[in-house]
């Protein structure tokens, strides 16, 4: 006789399945100090604080002709080069009116100097330079600490590190930096009928297996540390030594496949032996139904459907998050933002949220991105997330939307 989940949350709301997957990520994750060249992707674990302002100080943003301003001049007017300033020296000279300097991008602004000119509108002969076209004062000079000043905190405890942020943490002085320690993730595919790409195909029954390399990219994106365990056959036995590793040497568990209602998903029968408790099962959302969350002991495991899509939409709503949390990141979720409908939806169901796929297009004139849903929906069609694709939330009891209306938009690859 199989044994069954008992599960007290079964088939919840979408915002009732996210409040249980957040209050139970650990938010104690130890760090550890890596180099910044390595800190890409990464969640920081202290503030970084600027050392000194940047720029530290007051430094030409042209190439051209440092001069002093002077209201009225007519151009051209021409000017006594008296020295030039290369980039990191400092300057000797003091300009007075009727003078110039030669002057790079990086040059410090030398005494007198409230005007750079860049060096296309001027013409340099005999000493001289003739100045064709006047700037208003401070055009072309970068002011000392007009990127950040000295004591301010450039970035949080909690920042997603992309590479502006290594840069950022770079000019704070420093080549070495505290982010969390990466959570392991374990990946188990299940099924008789996946194969390994690389010319293993035996039998048109086959399916090759995309889904451990989707859920190893999306892990990394979140920020974890992927774990590819293996195929589990639909075998009870087989499954549960797959589940029962994986929860021995990892944070989290990630399965796909096994977790329906069907004879062979065997994931829902090893669960209990292997002392997972049940926190949800199931919940009401399209794609993705399928959805099994528990913790043995200090670890965790996600269950998701086993179509690709439902895989990749299951994942950001739920896992994506879970690991942001797990390493302090301040922002948890994917990007959402409001975007114009810019054709007639319908849909025959609406007893659940629903996540749609569509085409999205941004435009610079309104500064506002439109969407258009896709035709193929099924929770197989993967090759319909390549490019511009975003989720549009269709809320639970609405089955149309008219063009024109704002609808929210996940950009999942953002």
């Amino acid at each position: 006789m199989r044994r069954t989940i008992d599960v007290k949350e079964f088939y919840i709301d979408f915002e009732r399945a996210i409040d249980i997957v957040l209050s139970n990520a650990p938010s104690n994750l130890s760090f550890e100090e890596i180099p910044v060249f390595d800190s890409l992707h990464r969640v920081l674990a202290e503030d970084v604080v600027a050392i000194r302002d940047n720029p530290p100080v007051s430094v030409s943003a042209m190439d051209g002709y440092g001069i002093k301003y002077e209201k009225g001049v007519n151009v051209p007017v021409k000017l006594k080069i008296i020295g030039e300033i290369p980039a990191g020296e400092i300057p000797a000279v003091k300009l007075s009116e009727g003078e110039a300097v030669k002057i790079f991008t990086g040059s410090m602004i030398p005494e007198g100097c409230d005007v750079v000119v860049p060096v296309e509108y001027t013409r340099e002969e005999n000493g001289f330079v003739l100045i064709q076209k006047l700037f208003p004062e401070g055009s072309n000079i970068r002011e000392r600490g007009e990127d950040v000043k000295k004591g301010l905190t450039i970035l949080k405890k909690g920042a997603f590190i992309t590479p502006v942020e290594m840069g950022l943490i770079a000019t704070a002085d420093k080549d070495w930096v505290k982010v969390s320690v990466k959570p392991k993730v374990g990946i188990i595919v299940t099924g008789n009928e996946i194969v390994e790409p690389g010319g293993n195909l035996r039998r048109a029954s086959d399916v090759i297996n995309s889904n451990a390399y989707i859920i190893y990219g999306l892990v990394k994106e979140a920020g974890g540390e992927p774990v590819y365990f293996g195929i589990a056959n639909d075998n009870k036995d087989a499954t549960m030594r797959l589940v029962s590793d994986a929860l021995e040497s990892c944070d989290i568990v990630i399965t796909s496949g096994g977790i329906s209602m069907g004879k062979y998903d065997f994931v829902r029968e090893v669960l209990p032996l292997v002392q997972v408790e049940p926190l949800f099962y199931k919940v009401r959302v399209k794609p993705g139904k399928p959805v099994f969350f528990g913790r043995a002991g200090k670890k965790f495991i996600f269950c998701l459907p086993g179509f690709p899509v439902s895989t990749v939409v299951s994942f950001n709503n739920f896992v994506f998050p879970f690991i942001r949390k797990m390493l302090g990141a301040e922002k948890l979720f994917r990007k959402k933002i409001k975007a114009v409908l810019l054709k007639d939806f319908k849909r025959k169901k609406s007893d659940r949220l629903e996540f749609i796929r569509c085409k999205y297009v941004f435009d610079f004139h309104s500064g506002m991105y439109g969407v258009f849903p896709l035709k193929k929906q099924g929770s197989g069609v993967l090759s319909a997330m390549v490019g511009d694709v975003g989720l549009m939330v269709v809320p639970e009891g609405v089955n149309f939307i008219k063009s024109g209306n704002f609808v929210d938009l996940i950009l999942v690859k953002e």
